[in-house]
This record gives C-alpha cells, sequence and structure tokens, in this order.
C-alpha cells in the first residue's frame, strides 16, 4: 500500500493509504476522551476529503479511552467516514475494551477486533469485493 497523506496530532498520526485505507496510531501514555476522538474523526474526514474509507486503529499498549471516546466513536457522527473499522489491541486490557465497546456500543458499522494488524488490514480490504 502507498501512502498519500497525512495528518499529525499530538497524541496520534492519521494517515491516508490508497485502498480507501486510514490508519490511526494512537501514541503512546495518552488518554483519548471525547475532544481527542473529534479531531481524529475530523483528520479522517480531511484526509478522505469527506467520503467513507475503511478504518484501522493501532493504539500503543499504554494509551487510555474513556467513555466518551467509545459513545462518539459508535455514534453517527463518529462513523460518518467509516465503511469499516478494525481495531487492533496490544494488550488484555485493549483487548477487554474493544469487546465492551463491540457489545455496549453496538457501532452500526462492521467493526472487528485484532491481534495483527496485517490480518486486520486483509480484513477491511476484503470488504471491498
Amino acid at each position: 500500500m502507498k501512502l498519500l497523506d497525512e495528518i499529525k496530532l499530538d497524541f496520534a498520526k492519521v494517515q491516508l493509504f490508497d485502498s480507501k485505507l486510514v490508519r490511526i496510531e494512537i501514541f503512546s501514555n495518552n488518554i483519548i476522551a471525547l475532544n481527542e476522538s473529534k479531531k481524529i474523526n475530523d483528520a479522517i474526514g480531511t484526509l478522505s476529503k469527506g467520503t467513507e474509507c475503511f478504518v484501522l486503529m493501532v493504539a500503543d499498549e499504554f494509551t487510555q479511552f474513556d467513555r466518551s471516546a467509545a459513545d462518539f466513536s459508535a455514534s453517527e457522527e463518529g462513523l460518518r467516514y467509516t465503511i469499516a473499522d478494525a481495531l487492533v489491541v496490544k494488550s488484555l486490557s485493549h483487548k477487554i475494551l474493544a469487546n465492551f465497546y463491540l457489545k455496549f456500543n453496538k457501532p452500526a458499522k462492521p467493526t472487528k477486533i485484532f491481534t495483527n494488524e496485517l490480518e486486520a488490514v486483509k480484513w477491511l480490504l476484503s470488504l471491498t469485493n
């Protein structure tokens, strides 16, 4: 995949690749709340020029997510640029949080949890067929 553009935030890097794939990398030791979620969503919209894309989220194991971030991410506004979400987890606590998110927030777009980034990308791109 070819990197087309990126936006760097204080707490994350949002990258647009060909194949309509946006990769979000959340940096270590950050707390992601509503404000940060909205900034990431705005960055996705800017990179994708307001169109839907595949979203790959990779968070460092020492990143924390608060409830407002999960609520926004599953909302209509939070999913407006999303075809599908792949969440790559690197710790047991993130896996538990991701499963809780799927069960209780019930995002309206296809969302799946992975421990391997390559498998996550394969799944996202398989949805184009």
